[in-house]
């Protein structure tokens, strides 16, 4: 069965730029919204390091940019559907910045999400036109 989702852009939508994105290890089973900055506290330790901890567990952060010509998406469904018919998502807010959080260790280009941001880059580079010299 092909399903589709649409995306509809919304009349009024937030620069969220200012407010953090948060990417972290785990799976949350919640659909709705959450207070995180009343909950989700982080902070910076000596080295300079971005520190919080989730239901007790040490996290280890990172601010990451979004590449260049790329904007995140913050999409919400308003009106829930039945497993079989098509979904309707709204873009409520746009971010170009998102803090990456790991288990108890910093994050590195070895991760797996960071290194998904440095291939667009690298798809940039290898597909854009090269000039003639």
């Amino acid at each position: 069965m092909i399903r589709a989702v649409h995306l509809q852009k919304s009349e009024c939508i937030e620069d969220n730029s200012k407010k953090l994105v948060h990417y972290i290890p785990c799976k949350i089973h919640l659909d709705g919204s959450a207070k995180v900055t009343q909950y989700f506290l982080s902070s910076t330790n000596k080295n300079g390091e971005l520190e919080a901890s989730f239901r007790g567990h040490p996290l280890k952060g990172k601010v990451v940019e979004l590449p260049k010509g790329y904007t995140g998406l913050i999409l919400e469904e308003t009106i829930q559907r039945s497993e079989d018919q098509e979904r309707t998502l709204h873009v409520t807010k746009t971010f170009s910045e998102l803090t990456y959080w790991n288990w108890d260790k910093v994050p590195t280009k070895n991760d797996v999400f960071l290194a998904a941001m440095d291939w667009i880059d690298i798809a940039n580079a290898l597909h854009s036109p090269v000039d003639d010299c």
